[in-house]
């Protein structure tokens, strides 16, 4: 995990998940209804559909990673080498510093 950046700037408790120098997704505190703060987790690649079951949200920051892990293994044993290929190729034109 790491810091996510958005137009240059970092939030805390925002964080990009890399797996083999890949974005697969986020984990973020999030402020909820009545001010209840919890967590949400998404697994993404950019060419890939992302399921209801690669998203959703948990108590706390080890539940979150937690269920994104299971999640990503989920999504991860449904893509082929090419698409991780294809992944690194879209992300590497939205991305330069990949490069």
């Amino acid at each position: 995990m790491r810091r996510t950046v958005i137009g240059g700037e970092t939030e805390p408790d925002d964080y990009e998940v890399i797996w083999d120098e890949l974005s697969i997704g986020r984990i973020f505190r999030r402020v909820g209804v009545a001010g209840i703060n919890g967590w949400s987790w998404s697994v993404f690649l950019p060419n890939a559909p992302q399921r209801d079951q690669h998203r959703g949200g948990a108590g706390n920051l080890a539940e979150a990673k937690a269920r994104f892990r299971n999640a990503w293994d989920d999504l991860h044993g449904q893509i082929s080498y090419d698409e991780t290929r294809k992944a690194r190729e879209i992300q590497g034109r939205r991305r330069p510093w990949y490069r």
